[in-house]
């Protein structure tokens, strides 16, 4: 048990988390609406905050620029027994006033577990915001 409590801090069997949107495409002033799957690893972990970021990626002169456009907090701290599996839904308001994907602009959104005393896990899911119709 100590030796799965010891890598469980390092990330190996580890909680993990998933972002699931029903959909990849946005207009700007649409809701997005998903489901965050959190999973238990091989021990239980205690999970301080759990936050999903909306982050634009712009490309100019061949430099990359990350730009964080929102932070949005999923939930509070909570404990997730091994093996087992969380649900928390999931919704955003993209601004009209948020500039549409483009050659060189990409948005993306990384679900960020908060985990006490270990490494935090992260997922990525790329997203395409559209002009408003």
């Amino acid at each position: 048990m100590l030796l799965r409590k010891m890598m469980s801090r390092v990330g190996v069997g580890s909680a993990h988390v998933d972002l699931i949107l029903n959909k990849s495409l946005w207009r700007q002033g649409e809701m997005i609406q998903g489901i965050v799957h959190i999973y238990g690893g091989t021990v239980e972990q205690r999970i301080e905050r759990l936050d999903v970021e909306l982050v634009q990626k712009t490309i100019e002169n061949g430099k990359e620029l990350d730009a964080i456009v929102a932070v949005i907090p999923a939930a509070g701290a909570f404990w997730i027994k091994p093996s087992e599996k969380k649900e928390i839904p999931f919704s955003y308001m993209i601004p009209e006033t948020l500039p549409p994907s483009r050659p060189g602009r990409s948005y993306r959104f990384i679900t960020r577990l908060h985990i006490e005393d270990a490494v935090d896990t992260l997922d990525f899911d790329y997203v395409q915001i559209l002009p408003k119709k």
